[in-house]
């Protein structure tokens, strides 16, 4: 096997390696929980439950703005922190009478600040039950192993419980909206929606959305802000996109170093000048087998009445509309074969035969010396 075989073969390898690599890597992990990640702790099909639920869902991203119709925020596990600004926007959002999950591992301080959220330091059972009437049909939620616990406050309501009793979730009334806050927020993605009542947890949390209002995604907090949402191109930037730009460099460069002609080059041989008769004669077929009758005669009408104003002496300035009353001016006998010739036309357009003689008599009319040299030849 010659060495440039052997080098095609190793890129090849090296390919598959880094297909399968990156494959486990794009889709087994979401830690942000983002709702366009299918991965096992992603939220998309927490997005597509909403949906069959018959709410509209779409992604806060590209801006933090907030819509000012009814509709229910899930906020996972911020990688981009909360700004004061911003947690005071989702603040006044609430009090408007909208309602957010927020459900993370890892706290926001800013949000946790804001709305009043006092943890544990120390992570405790995370399997948790309901301890309130709002999530009756609840009665065990699987998740994660462990999680922090909540110290709430008189105004907030604990939702969930584990068995030692410690808070896992807790409800407080922020205006005439509220705020649902959760340690563990596995209990709702993916790859645990199936298990125990994550399911009806979760249907219980989308039918807080408001008057039957949208269902939105927080992915503004997950990095997707204004100037670094994906543009067209930004599919290379993935893994499998990455991936896939590699198999193309990789089929390419086997393709350029296997690359044979099917034969020996054939040179492109010179195409001569054609003659003028060549293009009348291709013209006049065209106009044959189409059936143009009237347009192959009114051609030829108009090229005898410009060669008859040539031969008695008009330039081509002289106005078409003009034409043939300055000829009759000039030659009386060619302008009232030209008037006769135009008023047999539409009869010439009976046959081949009448289209043939009508041809005739207006080329003896725009040659009448090659018509007479051909006369004393015959005789």
């Amino acid at each position: 096997m010659s060495r440039r075989r052997w080098i095609l073969l190793g890129g090849v390898v090296v390919l598959i390696v880094i297909v399968v690599v990156l494959r486990g890597t794009a889709t087994g992990d979401s830690p942000e929980h983002s709702s366009a990640s299918d991965a096992g702790n992603g939220t998309s099909a927490l997005r597509l439950y909403a949906e069959s639920l018959g709410h509209a869902t779409r992604a806060v991203e590209g801006d933090y703005t907030l819509p000012s119709t009814p509709a229910l925020l899930f906020v996972f596990r911020p990688t981009e922190g909360f700004s004061n600004v911003e947690s005071q926007q989702l603040d006044t959002w609430l009090r408007a009478g909208n309602v957010a999950v927020y459900a993370t591992e890892e706290r926001d301080p800013q949000l946790d600040s804001q709305f009043g959220l006092h943890l544990t330091s120390r992570t405790v059972e995370a399997s948790a039950h309901a301890a309130a009437p709002v999530f009756g049909g609840v009665a065990s939620l699987s998740g994660s192993s462990t999680a922090l616990a909540f110290k709430p406050s008189p105004l907030q309501v604990p939702l969930l419980r584990n068995a030692a009793g410690d808070v896992m979730a807790v409800r407080t009334a922020v205006g005439s909206g509220q705020l649902i806050a959760m340690t563990d927020p596995l209990v709702l993605c993916n790859g645990y929606l199936r298990l125990a009542d994550n399911g009806r947890f979760a249907a219980d949390l989308i039918a807080l959305a408001p008057n039957g209002g949208a269902v939105l995604f927080d992915e503004f907090h997950h990095g997707q802000i204004a100037g670094n949402a994906p543009t067209a191109t930004a599919w290379v930037l993935t893994p499998w996109g990455a991936a896939l730009a590699l198999a193309v460099i990789v089929i390419v460069a086997g393709l350029a170093m296997r690359g044979r002609a099917f034969g020996p080059p054939i040179p492109l041989l010179q195409a001569g000048d054609r003659s003028s008769a060549e293009y009348a004669a291709a013209v006049g077929s065209l106009l044959h087998r189409t059936g143009a009758r009237r347009v192959t005669l009114e051609t030829l009408l108009a090229a005898t009445r410009r060669t008859v104003a040539e031969r008695v002496g008009l330039g081509s300035e002289t106005p078409s509309g003009q034409l043939l009353e300055t000829i009759a001016q000039r030659s009386p006998a060619a302008a009232a074969e030209l008037t006769r010739a135009e008023a047999e036309l539409p009869a010439a357009l009976a046959s081949e035969a009448a289209v043939l003689d009508m041809a005739r008599r207006l080329h003896d009319l725009a040659y009448p010396l090659s018509t007479v040299e051909n006369h004393k030849e015959s005789a």
